[in-house]
């Protein structure tokens, strides 16, 4: 059942009042709330007096086709569309999470000049890769081998190392990390899925957003596989006119690679479910076992989270490369503050549905709403606020609902535990005109616990009808706590038509790698796009990975 029904017939609006952590915008309610529920608070007994000192002075909205900082602030480009990153292959396209792991981290080291960058690759752009126009694909155009490869090859991972030397950040060639994974690379298939998918699978695509694990490894979400499976009148860059091989099955899967080994085979996790994975944010209980927290990024769709079987040991890195294997999937319902369990041989709701576990968690978003999930308003990215422990969600929005601008919503685990199957929850942000800020996506946090939130109003609407206030899409810092608590301050604007992603620290925060997404994505033809980020002049728009440098140490 969705929220609002819940809400419409289950809730007064005097009990409403009285139990703000049971009811809340952004998950499919959206306008139907009383505006005194935003004014509520769960969690205003945590100040942060270092926390108040503003960072920077804020910039105004811009529609302008350039990446704009605050003053005193700088970037440089690390790696971009059609850079190479070793003798044979290049750096891939439209990057989103991008995450720094030092160089000495086997080791037990945090360098913060020495590091290998993890890049996610979403989808390719048949047109600035292949000048496949918006009229070859009404005319039916059908790509050939080559332009599928092409593709295909486009998305996925990168992985690259990267040096501060004299203060500057650069690209470093260094055959030993540097390497791509795409949609033709061979992955190993582990967890409680793996009777219904077989040994290996072709390929990792759609990835979106990330987490890195304690034990050094890297977990990248696929998201939006579906578009590469659509028919010929749904999606422009589909591939399965050309390549039979495919099977959407394969893909919506949690995927952790090893940065640090290049000879290591990619692993499809598939016990942390199949959907549409924005991301995964990784807890260690106080019991030892590791939970990892996911999005279903669509409509009406969930929140997830994942508890190991076995505990984690801080020293012996070997036992914990396969943990994610075995475990318990759990479905969020906000109604009654509690994760409801996705087992078929526990939850007899399942049975009439589905076959098998293995069933149950390739159709995880089918399974999730009969055992009691809330179907939610677009469920991003999920971080971990380092002060306190208590998650953050971003809800981008969903208009089917009337909620255009989107939302954040805070979580506290009971007793602080991430093991717990009881929660509460409070609404922490709104979007709009008035907050400044529109289309919550991914979330990042400093030290501080101040929350970075970078936006994603769609291509089709951004700097048009209700988005035109908000112009480009930017980046805001969040204050947690404190008289500024839940003020959105701009940080970052990004060119013409692009998303900003990722956001992410180096160890001693002096730095953030942010990923500049489809920039010119609106361009109808290479000869006139709508961007010429970065590198101007008669060059086609470019995504990058870029390196913002000036905050303080």
């Amino acid at each position: 059942m969705r929220l609002e029904d819940l809400i419409h017939k289950k809730i007064s609006r005097r009990n409403l009042l009285k139990r703000s952590g049971k009811a809340a915008a952004f998950l499919t309610a959206g306008s139907v709330l009383p505006n005194e529920f935003f004014e509520l608070s769960l969690f205003k007994e945590r100040k942060r007096s270092d926390q108040n000192e503003m960072l920077f002075k804020p910039i105004e909205p811009t529609d302008s086709d350039n990446f704009i900082l605050p003053q005193g602030f700088d970037y440089k480009i690390i790696r971009k569309w059609g850079d190479k990153i070793n003798e044979s292959e290049y750096f891939g396209y439209n990057n989103d999470f991008v995450g720094y792991m030092p160089i000495d981290l086997l080791a037990g080291g945090n360098d913060t000049n020495d590091g290998l960058l993890v890049i996610n690759h979403e989808y390719p752009s048949p047109l600035f890769i292949n000048n496949y126009t918006d009229e070859d694909f009404k005319k039916g155009k059908i790509k050939t081998p080559e332009e599928v490869n092409a593709e295909q090859k486009s998305v996925g991972i990168s992985v690259i190392r990267v040096k501060r030397e004299n203060g500057v950040w650069n690209f470093i060639e260094d055959e030993k990390y540097n390497r791509r994974i795409d949609s033709n690379t061979i992955h190993i298939v582990c967890g409680n899925a793996k009777t219904g998918l077989g040994e290996t699978v072709t390929g990792t695509l759609a990835n979106c957003s990330g987490g890195i694990t304690p034990w050094g490894t890297y977990l990248s979400g696929e998201e939006n596989f579906q578009d590469y499976f659509a028919s010929k009148d749904v999606w422009e860059y589909r591939w399965n006119d050309v390549d039979k091989n495919f099977n959407d099955e394969q893909y919506g899967w949690v995927v952790e690679i090893d940065p640090f080994d290049r000879d290591s085979v990619p692993k499809k996790r598939t016990s942390l479910g199949r959907f549409r994975h924005e991301n995964v944010a990784i807890g260690i209980s106080p019991g030892g076992r590791v939970v990892a927290y996911m999005g279903d990024d669509k409509v009406n769709e969930c929140v997830y989270k994942f508890i190991s079987k076995n505990t984690y040991d801080p020293d012996k890195r070997e036992l914990n490369m396969d943990i994610l294997d075995e475990g318990d999937l759990y479905v969020a319902d906000f109604e009654n503050g509690k994760w409801q369990l996705l087992d078929y041989d526990k939850r007899p709701e399942l049975k009439s549905d589905f076959a098998s576990q293995s069933d149950v968690l390739i159709n995880c978003d089918k399974a999730s709403k009969l055992v009691g999930g809330t179907e939610c308003n677009r469920p991003e990215d999920i971080e971990i606020n380092p002060v306190d422990r208590s998650l953050f969600v971003s809800f981008t929005n969903n208009s089917t609902k009337d909620d255009y601008y989107g939302g954040i919503v805070r979580i506290i685990e009971k007793n602080n535990d991430p093991e717990s199957l009881e929660f509460d929850w409070e609404v922490f942000a709104t979007g709009g005109v008035e907050s400044g800020f529109s289309c919550p996506d991914n979330l990042t946090f400093d030290s501080k616990g101040n929350l970075w939130v970078l936006c994603d109003v769609s291509t089709s609407k951004i700097n048009k009808g209700r988005y035109a206030p908000f112009k480009n899409n930017s980046m805001f810092m969040i204050p947690t706590s404190g008289p500024d608590k839940g003020k959105a301050f701009r940080f970052a604007s990004g060119p013409v038509d692009s998303e900003l992603c990722g956001g992410n620290f180096s160890p001693d925060e002096s730095t953030m790698f942010i990923s500049v997404q489809h920039p010119g994505e609106g361009s109808l033809t290479m000869e006139n796009p709508t961007s010429r980020w970065p590198d101007y002049g008669n060059d086609i728009p470019r995504p990058a990975v870029i390196a913002v440098t000036g905050f303080k140490k």
